[in-house]
């Protein structure tokens, strides 16, 4: 039978007294790399000593620990990762860390978001990945708060169930869709669904069922991130015309909303100012060319122009 995660915590936190010589030798340098006031940390070398320190030698070489630039609706997260050579059962596990949630973060936000997973990590790996998912069904049950509580008072770390950091999170959530319906006017999410990614609300989601029941409009979206630049040469001719008609659209609907922010009376002075506007901005007229006077060639009697008669009788009629 495999053990609970509070009996695996047990375990871990019995190895915390005494230390070993080695957990003491990966204490000193854990202390010696927390008390650099460098605020960037190698995450790889902590992970191992915190490995030895405080997780009994078993994360590693089965925890692969790195960054990711896609995570962005949580700080960490562990990836199970299966065998297909060994019954397709779990194997190992990829420990991620947010970067973009956590490179403009205080250094501790990343040392205790690296411990709260470590933790999963732990649990998973001595509880033959049967990790509970506790009360709430996170994972974060009696053994994580045994295990995480020790941690925080050996090292005064402060490690916690939760590490979503919302203001990050949201500034991520660029991909806005509003809803036509009826919730759109109710709190506390006024229709709007924000994500990070492109994906349209639909019958994927939870909770798409109810909303059809309880409220039945559209999602309609309002808001995405600009194109990066070699997005926007990708995009075929028709859709790069569509997003030019787009951007049109929006600066003539601009225009009349300021029309009517500044009133009908200022919109009256405007329309009798046009005709002077437009005659600024025409070109001036030339005057009309009037035809040139002609005379007869006292020659051979041919209409000539009269400035060019001299001329005439130079090229036609030599002395």
């Amino acid at each position: 039978m495999p053990l609970t995660d509070e009996d695996a915590a047990l375990q871990a936190i019995g190895n915390l007294d005494p230390l070993t010589k080695e957990q003491h030798d990966a204490k000193e340098k854990i202390d010696a790399i927390l008390n650099t006031e460098d605020p960037f940390i190698d995450i790889h070398e902590l992970f191992a000593l915190y490995n030895i320190l405080y997780f009994r030698s078993l994360l590693l070489p089965r925890v692969e620990v790195s960054w990711s630039n896609r995570l962005t609706l949580c700080a960490g997260i562990c990836e199970l990762v299966r065998d297909p050579n060994n019954g397709n059962k779990y194997s190992s596990i990829r420990l991620k860390l947010s970067e973009p949630l956590l490179k403009y973060r205080p250094r501790s936000d990343v040392i205790n978001t690296l411990l709260h997973e470590a933790i999963h990590s732990y649990f998973f790996i001595t509880t033959s990945w049967s990790h509970s998912r506790g009360d709430d069904g996170t994972g974060h049950g009696a053994g994580f708060l045994l295990l995480a509580d020790a941690v925080n008072n050996h090292g005064g770390y402060e490690v916690t169930v939760y590490h979503t950091f919302h203001d990050e999170v949201d500034s991520y959530r660029t991909h806005i869709w509003q809803c036509d319906g009826p919730c759109r006017s109710q709190a506390p999410f006024f229709g709007l669904v924000k994500r990070s990614m492109n994906r349209a609300p639909g019958k994927t989601d939870t909770w798409w069922a109810r909303h059809q029941d309880e409220c039945g409009g559209a999602f309609v979206k309002i808001a995405e991130p600009e194109l990066s630049k070699d997005q926007v040469e990708r995009l075929s001719g028709l859709k790069r015309a569509g997003r030019q008609k787009n951007k049109i659209d929006a600066w003539v609907e601009a225009r009349r909303e300021t029309k009517a922010e500044r009133g009908p009376l200022a919109q009256e002075v405007e329309e009798l100012d046009e005709p002077k506007k437009r005659r600024e901005l025409s070109p001036p007229c030339l005057p009309a060319k009037r035809p040139k006077a002609t005379v007869s060639c006292p020659i051979c009697e041919a209409d000539v122009a009269e400035d060019s008669i001299n001329e005439h009788l130079d090229v036609h009629h030599p002395p």
